[in-house]
């Protein structure tokens, strides 16, 4: 599976809207060509004025051939004129799934709060963090934060690139999680081998968006 990780970012004051009008009709028509999208959310602290939705498919033939469709259908290239001049940003990129996901034991949610993460990782050490982490990474992260969203490694766009997602009740529930992932003797032994191979980190909450239901 590849998913299209797409962030727009509104001109302020115009996301309210554009949500209204989309989720009056506009998201029908597009999930009728593309499916349900695996996320739709808003930014709540980091890109503010941003939405982020994240849509699978089976490969880039299929995308193509959906989102063709798509943008064949009237109804749709009304929504585009109409919506035209909202967004002062839009960018996306293709990203597939690392090979220890998806994994047993974490549901799609729905929750309060999503932590989204993308690390760039520094050039050729992609395949060393992921040996790395899937042996002592991973079992300490996912047992201690749970609710791994998606994890998932740059395919078209920005290379060198792993994005992972995590679900929270609530902030407080991250902070909670995340303290005690802090200050686990294993995770702080991983860490330490892990962030040599770092080149970028960086972080976004997100919500869902207001129509959007998981």
């Amino acid at each position: 599976m590849i998913v299209d990780v797409r962030s727009y970012t509104a001109h302020p004051g115009l996301l309210p809207k554009y949500f209204a009008d989309y989720a009056a009709g506009p998201f029908a028509v597009q999930t009728k060509h593309l499916g349900k999208p695996l996320g739709y959310y808003m930014v709540d602290t980091g890109v503010v004025n941003t939405t982020i939705h994240m849509w699978g498919y089976k490969d880039i033939a299929e995308r193509q051939a959906k989102r063709d469709a798509m943008q064949g259908d009237p109804e749709w290239k009304a929504w585009l004129a109409k919506n035209a001049g909202t967004f002062a940003t839009q960018e996306n990129r293709i990203m597939k799934a690392v090979p220890f996901w998806p994994a047993a034991g974490h549901p799609s949610g729905p929750y309060g709060l999503v932590d989204f993460r993308l690390y760039t990782v520094k050039h050729g050490k992609l395949p060393e963090l992921f040996k790395l982490y899937e042996a002592e990474g991973w079992p300490t992260q996912s047992k201690i934060l749970g609710n791994c969203v998606g994890y998932y490694q740059s395919d078209i766009g920005g290379q060198s690139q792993i994005l992972h997602l995590w679900g929270y009740k609530d902030a407080g529930d991250r902070a909670t999680r995340r303290a005690a992932m802090a200050a686990d003797p294993a995770w702080q032994a991983y860490i330490a081998k892990a962030m040599p191979l770092l080149q970028r980190m960086e972080t976004q909450l997100i919500v869902n968006a207001p129509f959007f239901k998981p």
